[in-house]
């Protein structure tokens, strides 16, 4: 079955990608495939669930190479009209590959393994990454935010997806920048609490991933980090009361280290600790915590 064919509900108003959709592209065509098919779908979707169809299609019908998250999202920002995705106007550096094999070679011990479970709970996550009352956004799927309190996000982290990783103003829609309204946006986030640190080269493996981490981790405490259930690990920071200026200096260094820039958006999607990874084969499977670090208490 083709992408096409798979999602037949929402493109059947869109003929020419539907038609690009019929056949995955070759070497040398991804690029300018992915902002084709972008642009086609924008009449239908939001940038966050076009981004996620297309990295369904390419996990599995995209055969000649791998194609990298920041790649797609480049595409969709191109295509939404977007300088950067998530970037709040920002243009950040991109990896460094001699700064990369410096942290790599660094002879310091490792915060963790990068594999082992911790074994703490999606709950238990929660409850140490927010305040009592806190508005929490999260999902099933990245198309339907659903903003509660904390404590009723307790009871069903475990079988969710994602989460923003910062608290929000409220459970009503507010005007986001395009005047629409909407839960999850930057204007319906309190204070950015968290800073993640997402890296998804799949040429790294988990362990390098988690020296890179703990390189960062001499700059910011380090909450806790949780295993994708793919490729990436997703390292929570704490910054809350730290001047935005200093906390952008940090996610440069991590930028240069491999991170994910689009990770820098206060309300965009990661995922939920201890949740549960749904893949486009139908399977599921867990988003392990893999470090949690007890040195780090948020005030209240």
């Amino acid at each position: 079955m083709t992408a096409a064919q798979k999602y037949q509900c929402f493109i059947s108003r869109l003929p020419a990608t539907a038609t690009r959709l019929q056949k995955m592209p070759g070497p040398g065509g991804t690029h300018l495939w992915l902002a084709q098919v972008a642009g086609g779908l924008k009449r239908v979707l939001p940038a966050e669930a076009c981004a996620s169809f297309l990295e369904q299609c390419c996990e599995r019908w995209v055969t000649h190479r791998r194609v990298p998250a920041r790649e797609i999202r480049d595409a969709v920002a191109f295509a939404y009209g977007e300088a950067t995705a998530g970037h709040q106007g920002r243009r950040w550096p991109a990896a460094d590959a001699a700064a990369v094999a410096r942290a790599l070679g660094d002879g310091a011990a490792p915060l963790f393994d990068g594999v082992s479970d911790t074994g703490i709970s999606a709950a238990e996550a929660m409850g140490n990454l927010s305040r009592p009352g806190d508005w929490v956004c999260g999902g099933w799927s990245c198309e339907r935010p659903v903003v509660r309190r904390l404590e009723e996000w307790m009871a069903d982290a475990a079988d969710a997806q994602f989460v923003c990783p910062n608290p929000m103003k409220g459970a009503e829609a507010v005007p986001c920048k395009t005047g629409r309204p909407s839960l999850r946006c930057q204007a319906n986030v309190a204070a950015r609490r968290w800073i993640v640190a997402e890296f998804d080269d799949a040429t790294k493996t988990k362990a390098q991933q988690a020296k890179l981490v703990t390189v960062l981790a001499s700059a910011l405490s380090l909450k806790l980090v949780v295993d994708s259930g793919g490729k990436s690990l997703h390292a929570w920071f704490y910054c809350e009361g730290v001047a935005e200026a200093d906390v952008e200096r940090f996610f440069r260094v991590a930028c240069v280290l491999g991170a994910d820039p689009s990770r820098w958006d206060p309300c965009g999607w990661v995922r939920m600790p201890g949740g549960m990874r749904r893949r486009a084969d139908g399977t599921s499977v867990r988003q392990r915590i893999v470090f949690a670090g007890v040195e780090v208490a948020i005030g209240y």
